[in-house]
């Protein structure tokens, strides 16, 4: 298994961080849910110009036809960045809708377009939902499992955003969301655990980016500030703390990649190694995010620093992981395939 970029890869890696720095600094990011409908539309017209939304989705039907790899590089820039717009989960849903067709094509065909994008809804048993990138006229797309080769898909009616715990992406709760259209979709046998197997990856990447640029940030913090006439970093409490938050972070990204091989691939230990990532993941960003904190001092648990805005970032999408499958249960499913 090759684990290092290609030429292609490693251009497309340099592309993301360009037009991202560019056009989403961290600045841009700190006022997500003060932007106006206006501006979030054109910020994903140009996402959909750079073809990101559809890396996954088929050539046949408008798509890149690209695979994990790729999608994970996009994904751990946009985590970098902290993108505030919910492009992870729309490349994760494109080739589902894909697939669904009937009723379903015209939501893909406005996606492709650029014309729209869903946010990510999540339908709780007491009929509510909680719905990640939320705002003035973005409907929320709701997919739940109907039977083995079936998927239920609501169209939910926008909802406002909030600043929620990670306050460069809106969120919204809808006690009773209102259905705009529903669909049942017929779907080849393991559709639903492809699309939840996709999403988890992504989602993994996203908050390992971010766990990454505050460590980035860490570790120039401690190579400037000066105590006691010497940078901090010199101390051996700092130095080996980000040095192991560099390899653990390290070590996440290097299962997510071969996990993200073993998918594109479709090798017989896929399933598996996917297991391993958000476990990985999960662990590594968020002990880098709080000693990014902690490595700033006074300073880091101040609103003008940024490193907050990372934690926070990991903290919302490690608890949407283990909402879906907590560390322990991954644990028994791991133990359970080496049997």
């Amino acid at each position: 298994m090759n684990l290092h970029l290609s030429e292609d890869q490693r251009l497309l890696r340099d592309a993301a961080q360009r037009f991202l720095s560019q056009r989403h600094p961290v600045a841009v990011a700190r006022g997500a849910f003060r932007q106006d409908a206006p501006a979030r539309q054109a910020l994903w017209r140009d996402l959909a110009e750079q073809g990101w939304p559809a890396m996954l989705a088929p050539e046949a039907q408008g798509g890149l036809g690209l695979g994990m790899r790729e999608a994970w590089i996009v994904a751990e820039e946009a985590g970098r960045h902290l993108l505030s717009l919910p492009l992870v989960s729309n490349m994760a849903l494109l080739p589902t809708l894909c697939e669904a067709g009937g009723a379903i094509a015209q939501w893909t065909a406005d996606m492709m377009a650029g014309d729209t994008w869903y946010a990510d809804a999540a339908l709780r048993p007491d009929g509510s939902a909680f719905i990640e990138g939320a705002g003035e006229g973005v409907r929320a797309i709701a997919v739940r499992e109907a039977g083995p080769a079936s998927l239920r898909l609501d169209l939910l009616a926008p909802v406002a955003g909030v600043a929620g715990l990670d306050p460069t992406m809106p969120v919204a709760v809808s006690a009773h969301p209102a259905v705009l259209e529903s669909a049942d979709a017929q779907v080849r046998p393991g559709t639903w655990n492809l699309l939840r197997t996709r999403l988890r990856l992504l989602r993994s990447a996203e908050m390992l980016g971010a766990a990454s640029a505050a460590l980035d940030m860490a570790a120039g913090y401690a190579r400037e500030r000066q105590q006691f006439g010497r940078a901090i970093g010199a101390n051996q409490a700092i130095k080996h703390r980000l040095a192991e938050d560099w390899m653990a972070l390290d070590d996440a990204r290097l299962a997510g990649w071969a996990a993200a091989t073993a998918l594109d691939d479709r090798a017989a230990s896929a399933a598996t190694d996917c297991l391993f990532v958000p476990l990985l993941a999960v662990e590594a960003s968020r002990r880098a995010t709080q000693n990014a904190i902690q490595t700033h001092g006074a300073l880091g648990v101040t609103w003008e620093c940024d490193a907050h805005l990372y934690l926070k970032r990991v903290v919302r999408l490690s608890a949407s992981l283990e909402a879906e499958e907590s560390g322990p249960d991954l644990l028994e499913r791991i133990w359970e395939a080496a049997a």
